[in-house]
Protein backbone atom coordinates (compact mmCIF):
# COMPACT_ATOMS: atom_id res chain seq x y z
CA UNK A 1 0.00 0.00 0.00
CA UNK A 2 2.77 2.53 0.72
CA UNK A 3 4.54 1.83 -2.00
CA UNK A 4 1.20 2.20 -4.45
CA UNK A 5 1.19 5.97 -2.46
CA UNK A 6 4.71 6.55 -3.25
CA UNK A 7 3.89 5.73 -6.95
CA UNK A 8 0.56 8.16 -7.10
CA UNK A 9 2.75 10.61 -5.67
CA UNK A 10 5.78 10.37 -8.01
CA UNK A 11 3.01 10.36 -11.00
CA UNK A 12 1.26 13.67 -9.44
CA UNK A 13 4.26 15.37 -8.85
CA UNK A 14 5.79 14.56 -12.27
CA UNK A 15 2.09 16.00 -14.14
CA UNK A 16 2.36 18.86 -12.29
CA UNK A 17 5.71 19.43 -13.56
CA UNK A 18 4.79 18.53 -17.01
CA UNK A 19 2.19 21.75 -16.68
CA UNK A 20 4.34 23.91 -15.66
CA UNK A 21 6.89 23.40 -18.05
CA UNK A 22 3.88 23.36 -21.05
CA UNK A 23 2.92 27.17 -19.33
CA UNK A 24 4.17 29.94 -21.04
CA UNK A 25 5.93 32.88 -18.44
CA UNK A 26 3.67 36.18 -17.98
CA UNK A 27 4.35 38.55 -20.36
CA UNK A 28 3.04 42.12 -20.83
CA UNK A 29 2.36 42.81 -24.33
CA UNK A 30 0.73 45.53 -26.19
CA UNK A 31 -2.52 45.03 -27.42
CA UNK A 32 -2.13 46.88 -30.76
CA UNK A 33 0.31 45.52 -33.12
CA UNK A 34 0.58 48.55 -35.46
CA UNK A 35 3.50 50.22 -34.20
CA UNK A 36 5.77 47.15 -34.16
CA UNK A 37 8.72 48.43 -35.78
CA UNK A 38 11.65 46.28 -33.92
CA UNK A 39 11.35 43.11 -31.82
CA UNK A 40 13.33 40.01 -30.51
CA UNK A 41 11.83 36.83 -30.28
CA UNK A 42 12.73 33.06 -28.42
CA UNK A 43 10.93 30.23 -29.79
CA UNK A 44 10.77 27.30 -31.73
CA UNK A 45 10.44 25.85 -35.52
CA UNK A 46 9.25 22.80 -37.38
CA UNK A 47 10.02 23.10 -41.05
CA UNK A 48 8.11 20.21 -43.30
CA UNK A 49 9.72 20.95 -46.86
CA UNK A 50 7.76 18.21 -49.23
CA UNK A 51 8.10 15.20 -47.38
CA UNK A 52 11.31 16.06 -45.21
CA UNK A 53 11.15 17.88 -41.65
CA UNK A 54 13.19 19.75 -39.47
CA UNK A 55 13.08 21.31 -36.10
CA UNK A 56 15.06 23.57 -34.30
CA UNK A 57 14.85 26.72 -31.35
CA UNK A 58 14.62 30.07 -33.25
CA UNK A 59 16.32 32.94 -31.82
CA UNK A 60 14.99 36.24 -34.01
CA UNK A 61 15.96 39.71 -34.08
CA UNK A 62 14.64 42.07 -36.34
CA UNK A 63 14.56 46.12 -36.62
CA UNK A 64 13.98 48.29 -39.90
CA UNK A 65 17.51 48.34 -41.14
CA UNK A 66 18.65 44.50 -40.04
CA UNK A 67 17.73 40.84 -39.10
CA UNK A 68 19.45 37.94 -37.44
CA UNK A 69 18.00 34.94 -37.33
CA UNK A 70 19.45 31.98 -35.26
CA UNK A 71 18.74 27.97 -35.45
CA UNK A 72 19.76 25.98 -32.78
CA UNK A 73 19.97 22.24 -32.18
CA UNK A 74 17.64 20.71 -29.07
CA UNK A 75 21.09 20.81 -27.15
CA UNK A 76 21.91 24.76 -27.94
CA UNK A 77 24.24 24.62 -30.48
CA UNK A 78 24.32 27.01 -33.10
CA UNK A 79 22.87 25.12 -36.74
CA UNK A 80 22.89 28.31 -38.69
CA UNK A 81 22.90 31.67 -38.68
CA UNK A 82 21.34 34.07 -41.44
CA UNK A 83 22.12 38.06 -41.09
CA UNK A 84 20.47 40.13 -43.74
CA UNK A 85 20.60 44.26 -44.12
CA UNK A 86 20.48 46.44 -46.71
CA UNK A 87 24.13 45.17 -47.91
CA UNK A 88 22.45 41.66 -48.61
CA UNK A 89 22.06 38.43 -46.57
CA UNK A 90 24.91 35.78 -45.31
CA UNK A 91 24.21 32.18 -44.18
CA UNK A 92 26.51 30.74 -41.69
CA UNK A 93 26.03 27.30 -41.09
CA UNK A 94 27.11 24.97 -37.45
CA UNK A 95 30.31 23.83 -39.43
CA UNK A 96 31.23 27.61 -40.55
CA UNK A 97 30.46 27.85 -44.49
CA UNK A 98 29.36 31.03 -45.39
CA UNK A 99 26.96 31.76 -47.65
CA UNK A 100 26.00 35.25 -49.62
CA UNK A 101 23.65 36.57 -51.53
CA UNK A 102 21.45 39.71 -52.72
CA UNK A 103 18.41 38.61 -50.16
CA UNK A 104 17.33 36.18 -47.92
CA UNK A 105 14.65 34.83 -50.12
CA UNK A 106 17.58 33.72 -52.53
CA UNK A 107 20.22 32.56 -50.32
CA UNK A 108 17.75 30.01 -48.94
CA UNK A 109 16.54 28.57 -51.93
CA UNK A 110 20.18 28.54 -53.40
CA UNK A 111 21.58 26.97 -50.09
CA UNK A 112 18.71 25.12 -48.39
CA UNK A 113 16.12 24.47 -51.29
CA UNK A 114 13.37 26.30 -50.35
CA UNK A 115 12.79 30.11 -49.72
CA UNK A 116 12.22 31.87 -46.33
CA UNK A 117 9.81 34.50 -46.96
CA UNK A 118 11.86 36.57 -44.22
CA UNK A 119 10.79 40.23 -45.68
CA UNK A 120 6.55 39.09 -45.27
CA UNK A 121 7.41 36.88 -41.95
CA UNK A 122 8.22 39.78 -39.59
CA UNK A 123 4.54 40.95 -40.54
CA UNK A 124 3.08 37.84 -39.98
CA UNK A 125 4.52 36.76 -36.78
CA UNK A 126 3.91 40.15 -35.18
CA UNK A 127 -0.27 39.12 -36.56
CA UNK A 128 -0.36 41.62 -39.27
CA UNK A 129 -0.73 41.48 -43.41
CA UNK A 130 2.20 42.60 -45.40
CA UNK A 131 1.43 46.08 -46.25
CA UNK A 132 3.21 45.83 -49.54
CA UNK A 133 1.03 42.68 -50.60
CA UNK A 134 -2.61 42.33 -51.68
CA UNK A 135 -4.72 40.74 -49.33
CA UNK A 136 -6.49 37.54 -50.67
CA UNK A 137 -8.52 36.57 -47.72
CA UNK A 138 -8.70 36.78 -44.24
CA UNK A 139 -10.65 36.33 -41.09
CA UNK A 140 -10.72 37.91 -37.84
CA UNK A 141 -11.43 37.03 -34.13
CA UNK A 142 -13.87 38.85 -31.80
CA UNK A 143 -10.74 41.01 -31.21
CA UNK A 144 -10.41 42.27 -34.40
CA UNK A 145 -6.88 39.63 -34.41
CA UNK A 146 -5.95 37.82 -37.48
CA UNK A 147 -7.24 34.07 -37.46
CA UNK A 148 -6.04 33.32 -40.64
CA UNK A 149 -4.15 35.06 -44.07
CA UNK A 150 -4.07 34.20 -47.53
CA UNK A 151 -1.35 36.50 -49.02
CA UNK A 152 0.57 35.79 -52.12
CA UNK A 153 -0.36 32.07 -51.94
CA UNK A 154 0.87 31.78 -48.91
CA UNK A 155 -1.84 30.73 -46.05
CA UNK A 156 -1.15 31.50 -42.49
CA UNK A 157 -3.02 30.67 -39.71
CA UNK A 158 -3.08 32.38 -35.95
CA UNK A 159 -3.33 29.73 -34.12
CA UNK A 160 -2.82 30.77 -30.66
CA UNK A 161 -2.15 34.61 -28.97
CA UNK A 162 -0.34 35.75 -25.97
CA UNK A 163 -3.90 36.50 -23.98
CA UNK A 164 -5.20 39.55 -24.97
CA UNK A 165 -2.50 41.32 -26.70
CA UNK A 166 -2.00 41.18 -30.54
CA UNK A 167 0.88 38.74 -30.94
CA UNK A 168 0.76 35.30 -31.43
CA UNK A 169 1.85 32.37 -29.35
CA UNK A 170 1.61 30.10 -32.51
CA UNK A 171 1.57 30.10 -35.94
CA UNK A 172 1.58 27.85 -39.18
CA UNK A 173 2.70 29.71 -42.35
CA UNK A 174 2.63 27.31 -45.80
CA UNK A 175 2.47 27.11 -49.15
CA UNK A 176 2.30 24.08 -51.63
CA UNK A 177 5.75 23.19 -51.26
CA UNK A 178 6.74 24.89 -47.71
CA UNK A 179 5.07 24.33 -44.60
CA UNK A 180 6.46 26.32 -41.43
CA UNK A 181 5.30 26.10 -37.88
CA UNK A 182 6.24 28.51 -34.95
CA UNK A 183 5.80 28.93 -31.45
CA UNK A 184 7.00 31.77 -29.92
CA UNK A 185 7.64 31.47 -26.05
CA UNK A 186 9.36 35.12 -25.17
CA UNK A 187 8.82 38.37 -26.95
CA UNK A 188 10.76 41.68 -25.95
CA UNK A 189 9.69 44.99 -27.29
CA UNK A 190 11.88 47.85 -27.42
CA UNK A 191 10.33 50.61 -25.04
Amino acid sequence: MQRRLGVLALWGVLAVLAGCAATRPTQVLPASNVAIGAFSLNGRVAVKLDDRGYTAGLRWRHSPTRDSVRLLSPIGSVMGEIEADSDGATLTTGDKKIYRSNDVQSLTREVLGWDLPLSRLRYWVTGRADPALPVQAQNRDDKERLKSLLQNDWRIAFLEYFGDSALPARLSVANDRLHLRLIVDHWELPQ
